[in-house]
């Protein structure tokens, strides 16, 4: 209330697991507040829905998605906000969350793993 965010944010609370998809592609951006992480499944989740991801560079984060898909701020909430901002206000409709899916599809297929550690 203090920021006037009541009609644009939506607390959903547990999602089930069968839910996540119809949640996720209903917005932009994704923000993943892990102070520490070693492969978050939840931000590859969010890219195959097309969104933005926001994320704290974090453990092995960086590894985990092409830097289009991603923009990352160090683990500290005022880091954190201004990166999101800047997320907000960019220009989300050049984004195309068809490649987004694909990109990701791509790089986890078991044929991409295979090659990857043969």
């Amino acid at each position: 209330e203090n920021h006037q965010l009541q009609d644009r944010v939506e607390m959903l609370g547990q999602v089930k697991h069968t839910d996540v998809r119809k949640v996720l592609v209903r917005g932009h951006i994704y923000l993943n507040c892990s102070l520490t992480e070693a492969f978050c499944i939840a931000i590859l989740e969010a890219a195959s829905c097309g969104l933005l991801v926001v994320s704290t560079k974090v453990g092995g984060v960086p590894e985990v998605m092409p830097s289009h898909m991603i923009r990352y701020a160090p683990p500290d909430p005022k880091q954190l906000t201004r990166v999101l901002a800047r997320a907000i206000v960019m220009d989300l409709k050049d984004l195309v969350p068809q490649e987004f899916h694909d990109g990701v599809r791509n790089m986890y297929s078991w044929r991409d793993v295979a090659v990857r550690t043969c």
